[in-house]
C-alpha cells in the first residue's frame, strides 16, 4: 500500500479492507503497520461491526442529546469517566455521554441517567462488546506485524481489568451565531488520544489529521460503514515512537457554527496493572521484544498522568490522593512529548499539575 509523504489529500488517506485478514493475515498486517506507522490513522472497512448496531446507537445518542438538561445532566461524569459531560473552554465545546470502566458495568452502574433503561444499557453494552472484539484482533493484527506474541498487546487489553475502555456519545452543537472569538476557541483544540488507539464512528467530514511531514491539515474521508482507527499516545509510548500517534482536531471551516456533528469514539486502554515496557527492533532479525524501564512504572501511572491534565472536572468521587502521580514519571512521560497532545498546551494545564500535586 503506498502512501504519500508530499502534499497528501484526502484520497491518500489509508483505506483498509479488513475482512481480507483471515485469508491474508500477514499482508493486512502489513498495511496496518505502515499506516500506523506513516499516518497514525487509517480507515478501516470490512471491520465485522453490523451497520444496524452503528445506525442503533447513533439514532439512541442523537435522541439522549435531544432531551432536557436536566435529564441529560442527571449524573455529571466521574473519574471512571461514566455519565455526562459538557465542556465549553479553550478545548473547544462539545457535549459528550461516556460509558467506562470494565466490561459490564453499563447494566447497574449507578452514575447514569434515568433516560438509559435496562434496555438501553444493554444496547450500549453490547456495542461495546463489539468494539472490544475489534479491538482485540487489530492489537493481534500489530503484533503479527512486528514478529511479536499476540499476549505482548492481549494479555494488558483484558476488558475485566480497570481502567476499562470508554466508549464517548459526541455532540458538536451548532451554535446561534458565529463566535466572536473564533480565533481563540477552536472547533475541537489540536489533540492526540492518549490510551492504546481509538475507534471513530462517524457520518459527516469535519475531521481533520496532520499530514505525515506535519505540514498541512487532511480531512479524513468518510467511508459508509467504515471506522477510523488513529493509534493514541500510550501505543506510541510502547513502541518507543514507531507507532505514530497523530495531531488531530476539528476547525470551524470543516465543521462550521451552523452545523451540528455526532460521532463515537471507543478509547482502548491498557489495564492499570499492565507493566509499561519499551518494544526494541533487532536489527539482524528484525523482529522486535519488549525491554523494561530503569525503573518500574505501570499503565495505571501513566493513565493517572494524563487523566489530570486532560480531563477539567471530576465528580465528586474523585479524591486528591487517587489522583498524585510520581514526579519521576510525569517528567519521563512529559519528555516523550505525550503528556499532552503530542507537544500541544492548553492555558490552564499548568495550574490543573499543581492542583494534583505534581512539581512543574
Amino acid at each position: 500500500m503506498a502512501i504519500k509523504e508530499i502534499n497528501p489529500t484526502s484520497d491518500d488517506f489509508p483505506i483498509i479492507d479488513f475482512s481480507d485478514f483471515a485469508q491474508g493475515p500477514a499482508r493486512v498486517s502489513k498495511d496496518l503497520f505502515d499506516a500506523a506507522r506513516t499516518w497514525g490513522f487509517l480507515i478501516l472497512k470490512g471491520h465485522g461491526i453490523p451497520m444496524g448496531d452503528v445506525d442503533e446507537m447513533f439514532d439512541m445518542s442523537k435522541d439522549f442529546f435531544s432531551q432536557p438538561q436536566e435529564v441529560k445532566a442527571e449524573k455529571y461524569m466521574n473519574t471512571q469517566q461514566i455519565g455526562y459531560d459538557y465542556k465549553e473552554s479553550m478545548f473547544g465545546i462539545q457535549e459528550g455521554q461516556c460509558f467506562g470502566d470494565i466490561a459490564g458495568t453499563t447494566l447497574s452502574h449507578p452514575n447514569l441517567s434515568s433516560y438509559f433503561s435496562p434496555e438501553r444499557r444493554q444496547t450500549v453494552e453490547n456495542f461495546r462488546d463489539k468494539c472490544h472484539a475489534l479491538t482485540m484482533k487489530l492489537l493481534t493484527a500489530f503484533t503479527l506485524s512486528m514478529g511479536l506474541d499476540p499476549d505482548t498487546l492481549l494479555l494488558p487489553h483484558s476488558p475485566d481489568k480497570a481502567p476499562g475502555n470508554v466508549l464517548r456519545m459526541i455532540k458538536y452543537p451548532k451554535l446561534d451565531s458565529a463566535p466572536g472569538n473564533i480565533k481563540d476557541i477552536p472547533r475541537l483544540g489540536e489533540h492526540t488520544d492518549w490510551g492504546t488507539l481509538t475507534l471513530l464512528f462517524a457520518k459527516t467530514k469535519g475531521l481533520e489529521v496532520r499530514s505525515p511531514s506535519g505540514k498541512t491539515w487532511v480531512q479524513a474521508p468518510v467511508v459508509p460503514g467504515a471506522v477510523v482507527v488513529n493509534i493514541a499516545d500510550g501505543l506510541a509510548l510502547w513502541s518507543k515512537g514507531l507507532l505514530r500517534s497523530t495531531v488531530h482536531r476539528l476547525s470551524w471551516q470543516s465543521l462550521p457554527w451552523n452545523m451540528d456533528r455526532y460521532s463515537m469514539a471507543y478509547f482502548v486502554n491498557a489495564n492499570a496493572d499492565a507493566p509499561l515496557k519499551f518494544l526494541h527492533l533487532n536489527t539482524t532479525t528484525q523482529k522486535y521484544t519488549e525491554k523494561s524501564m530503569d525503573f518500574n512504572a505501570t499503565f495505571g501511572d501513566y493513565q493517572a498522568v494524563r487523566m489530570r491534565i486532560i480531563h477539567e472536572k471530576f465528580d465528586s468521587d474523585g479524591t486528591e490522593g487517587e489522583l498524585k502521580v510520581d514526579k519521576r514519571f510525569y517528567d519521563m512521560v512529559r519528555g516523550m512529548g505525550v503528556a499532552h497532545g503530542a507537544g500541544v498546551d492548553f492555558e490552564g494545564a499548568e495550574d490543573r499539575r499543581v492542583d494534583s500535586g505534581i512539581e512543574v
